[in-house]
């Protein structure tokens, strides 16, 4: 049955049309391109990226990188203008890579679940320093995967942009969330898992994580990953709790690579800037249809999976 479903706080509305959609295997992509002949992220090749700004290592070899974009979005002049209806100001912040294996044909969900915990170290210690500029309000951590995932290079990287302002979409859920509250007195990402946890579009649970199939999905097979406990950042949470959150997020990757070969995605995180309170959570997007007229007008999305079947999908691989 096609239905229209409201996000669990924002005023954002979906189409779940599953009979103009496909079966999960009909989403299985072509093999991944092969290794380029030279790629600027492999070990050997640090000297064709900008100086490094952080490395971990294990047995004397780095195993996740960060450095500068070569080509950044941002640039280091601040400073407002305003014109009745025009406002701008330079893109300024900080725009940066973070190589997240020296293997250039592993994808994340290859990784280990330490190594994937490593990654989350580097963005937590990224977050860190670069929150000490106080011009700077918010940074977003994100990762394109594959082509149509807006990856320019096939060597499984993230990237922080770091900017002068607070995402609308960041702060859209900041507001939602302190309305929810004062209705309530509850945080409504701990009453979201709390009630996905209990239903078929729950994926993977765990002492501390859970993984599920938002009820109002805007992407083929997307999923939601957050901690059970209410932390505002990635740097709340102890060590248990990061690698059961690494935990979930391997079981994600590594079950969408394994069934539909490496599809291309997105994910973002979401977490509380100063002055805020917002539950951090990890938000996976595949990307698997194509944005349209709808989309784009309306801000309506029609996805053509339900995340019921998403989440049956992902439940039959974990």
């Amino acid at each position: 049955m096609n239905e229209l479903r409201r996000d669990y706080i924002l005023d954002r509305w979906v189409i779940i049309a599953e009979n103009r959609g496909k079966r999960p295997n009909d989403f299985i992509q072509k093999p991944r391109p092969e290794k380029p002949k030279v790629c600027y992220f492999c070990p050997g090749n640090e000297h064709t990226t900008p100086p490094e700004i952080d490395r971990i290592e294990e047995g004397g070899r780095w195993i996740v990188r960060c450095f500068p974009n070569k080509f950044p979005a941002t640039i280091d002049e601040f400073n407002e203008e305003k014109n009745g209806l025009l406002r701008r100001m330079p893109s300024y912040g900080t725009h940066e890579v973070i190589a997240e294996t020296p293997n250039h044909n592993e994808s994340l969900g290859d990784l280990d679940v330490g190594h994937i915990v490593k990654v989350f170290e580097m963005y937590s210690r990224r977050i860190k320093e670069i929150s000490i500029d106080r011009n700077i309000r918010y940074i977003n951590v994100f990762k394109n995967y594959g082509h149509r995932g807006g990856a320019s290079l096939s060597h499984s990287h993230t990237q922080l942009i770091a900017l002068p302002l607070i995402p609308k979409t960041v702060m859209d859920e900041i507001n939602a969330s302190e309305n929810y509250k004062k209705n309530t007195g509850n945080c409504p990402f701990c009453d979201i898992w709390k009630l996905e946890s209990k239903g078929e579009r729950r994926i993977y649970e765990d002492e501390f994580t859970v993984a599920f199939a938002p009820f109002a999905s805007r992407f083929n097979f997307e999923v939601w990953i957050m901690p059970k406990r209410h932390l505002r950042t990635l740097s709340d949470m102890s060590e248990k709790e990061l690698f059961s959150f690494s935990t979930a997020v391997k079981k994600i990757l590594h079950r969408l690579d394994e069934s539909l070969r490496y599809p291309p995605f997105n994910f973002f995180i979401h977490y509380a800037p100063e002055g805020h309170d917002l539950h951090f959570h990890l938000e996976f997007a595949p990307r698997l249809s194509r944005f349209a007229g709808l989309e784009f007008g309306s801000e309506i999305v029609i996805n053509t999976v339900s995340p019921e079947m998403a989440a049956k999908h992902y439940k039959e691989g974990i």
